[in-house]
């Protein structure tokens, strides 16, 4: 590393959290997720394990445009500028997307579920948001006594004996000007957050998890730790009324006050409340489900018609 990282920084970047896989059952934001859309899909998915493996090249592009991205910004913090600035972006990403359409693939039973000319566009596409996060680094990562102090955090915290929180920050960074965190999720996105995605209380929840167990891990306050999703959009309306519409990058900060904190931490006490019995087990019970478009659109156990009450 170019410059020496205080000592906070430099703990929250080596930090290594002894787990004990056997000993605990592992909640993740992803089940909550699930449990918060439908119960019943979560009880078929994570208890009953009967969702088919669904490889999308939706998730190959967020999982390149992760690496990619994290990759290049572990230079431009940790090593210099100028290396960051010479790096070849496009065939990092290009390396990347072939890595993780193989490891889908394998996943799939080694079937293609996709062709070269549909790769071919999302790479088009990854290739446009790294120019334009090239050319507008500075607004978006200064490096001016701004320290990034995490990549791919791993979070680990008790949500009662036995059941512990699992979760992983894209991006955690340190601004010693004001002393202040920053934690950061990166999403990728067709054309950006509609004001209907800014408004789901369940979407927002993830990142402010990962405030509260950030908080809890490294023993900072939570008013010094700011919460952002980095939404990089594929596609952007060239002849666009606003020239913010044209942006590669779309920035939200959900609230994250005292009450919008309790509503996340309640979800998912609720969760762990229904879910998980005393020995730290899945309840295996009759789950609710909830059959509307937007819950089933996507659901792996709706293809399967194993759910009675599915929308098609």
């Amino acid at each position: 590393m170019s410059k020496k990282l205080p000592k906070i920084v430099k703990e929250v970047w080596e930090s290594k959290i002894k787990q004990s896989p056997r000993a605990n059952k592992h909640i993740s934001y992803s089940q909550l997720s699930s449990f918060a859309t439908c119960e019943k899909q979560w009880y078929l998915t994570y208890v009953k394990k009967l969702s088919p493996y669904q490889p999308s090249i939706h998730a190959v592009f967020g999982t390149a445009m992760h690496e990619t991205i994290q990759t290049w910004l572990e230079v431009l913090y940790h090593d210099k500028v100028k290396t960051a600035n010479e790096m070849d972006l496009d065939a990092l990403l290009y390396q990347n997307l072939i890595k993780a359409y193989k490891s889908q693939k394998a996943q799939n039973g080694h079937e293609h579920f996709t062709d070269q000319d549909e790769l071919n566009l999302f790479y088009i596409d990854g290739k446009n948001i790294l120019n334009f996060l090239k050319k507008k680094r500075g607004g978006y990562f200064t490096t001016k006594g701004v320290y990034l102090a995490g990549i791919e955090t791993l979070l680990y915290q008790e949500l009662r004996p036995g059941v512990k929180f699992k979760g992983l920050i894209d991006l955690v960074f340190y601004d010693e000007r004001v002393d202040e965190w920053t934690i950061m999720d990166i999403k990728t996105s067709t054309s950006g957050w509609n004001k209907y995605a800014k408004t789901d209380d369940k979407r927002k929840a993830q990142i402010l998890l990962y405030k509260e167990f950030f908080s809890r891990q490294f023993n900072i306050p939570l008013d010094k730790i700011k919460v952002e999703y980095f939404i990089l959009k594929r596609k952007v309306p060239i002849d666009a009324e606003f020239a913010s519409m044209q942006k590669r990058v779309q920035e939200f900060r959900p609230g994250d006050g005292p009450r919008k904190m309790k509503q996340a931490v309640d979800l998912m006490e609720n969760f762990v409340l229904n879910a998980v019995d005393k020995e730290g087990q899945y309840v295996d019970k009759e789950y609710t489900t909830n059959p509307s478009k937007s819950a089933c659109m996507f659901c792996g156990i709706k293809k399967m018609r194993l759910c009675p009450d599915a929308v098609f």
